[in-house]
């Protein structure tokens, strides 16, 4: 197991997800391990991605729209 990765109980729980919305199929008990760490692995990566990069409380308003109403003209 990696460091700072995720815990055996972790990977168990989501794999144990993932057979529930699989419609508890048996028989890929293998594939939701896997699956499972992979997600958890490299989920907060991707989360981590989406987050802001600056704080926008000090903005004006005009800073804060989206660059489709920034740059249009009026």
């Amino acid at each position: 197991m990696m460091v700072n990765g995720p815990s055996e109980e972790q990977v168990r729980a989501r794999a144990f997800e993932i057979y529930l919305e699989r419609g508890r199929q048996p028989g890929h008990e293998l594939d939701d391990w896997l699956q499972a760490e992979f997600e958890l692995i490299h989920l907060p990566i991707r989360v981590a991605h989406l987050l802001p990069i600056r704080k926008q409380k000090n903005l004006s308003p005009r800073q804060r729209a989206p660059l489709s109403v920034r740059f249009s003209k009026h």
